[in-house]
């Protein structure tokens, strides 16, 4: 009887140790995050398509550059490439060494620049959404926020690591009630090299309609 009691009081400390925060004390924590110019990170991507009733499960490994570049390496189940250089947004397949080159304000590239964005500018973060809901339980915040455009998306939902001082999920809601969602892990704050957004010069490219 006594185990149970004890179990019961430890879920209901877990449950009340979490604080509730303004907004004002959100942007002193976002103002002790670290600025983040370059980033790599594991993650596991998790996409519902209501259309569909379907959720799929991905993993990979990306790379974000500011002010907006990224290489996203999708490896499993199968191997997709993700390349934005700045200028041109590309979807490289390196089994066949071959990729599409599309607009990069085009709707292949949106998600993911929303993505981005969130994970290198967080420190504007508070000037681009209303914040709906944030709460902190230790080394961790969790936070809800609304556009303040209107737009595809409709909510975002993230987590902030203090202790590494990045974002340790991410997931976005979208008009549709789709949503795309994002574990990320082992973050790394190495230099990127030069050429990490370079698709290789034997890489055969096409041009989408």
């Amino acid at each position: 009887m006594k185990s149970v009691l004890a179990i019961i009081l430890a879920l209901a400390w877990g449950t009340a140790s979490a604080k509730e925060l303004s907004v004002d004390e959100l942007r002193v924590i976002q103002s002790k995050m670290k600025a983040t110019d370059s980033m790599s990170v594991d993650f596991v991507q998790t996409k519902y398509s209501k259309l569909r009733d379907k959720t799929s499960r991905r993993e990979g490994r990306a790379i974000f550059s500011k002010p907006s570049s990224f290489k996203w390496m999708l490896e499993k189940p199968v191997q997709q490439y993700l390349v934005f250089d700045g200028k041109s947004f590309f979807e490289y397949n390196p089994g066949s060494n071959s990729a599409v080159r599309y607009s990069p304000t085009g709707p292949q590239s949106y998600d993911l620049k929303q993505i981005v964005d969130l994970v290198l500018n967080f420190d504007s973060l508070l000037k681009r959404y209303e914040l709906k809901k944030a709460e902190q339980d230790g080394d961790l915040v969790k936070v809800e926020l609304t556009p303040k455009t209107e737009g595809d998306v409709t909510g975002v939902e993230l987590h902030l690591s203090q202790k590494d001082s990045y974002i340790s999920f991410l997931k976005l809601t979208m008009k549709s009630t789709d949503y795309l969602a994002h574990d990320f892990k082992t973050p790394s704050r190495n230099k990127v090299k030069a050429d990490a957004f370079t698709l290789p010069k034997t890489v055969k490219i096409t041009d989408s309609n």
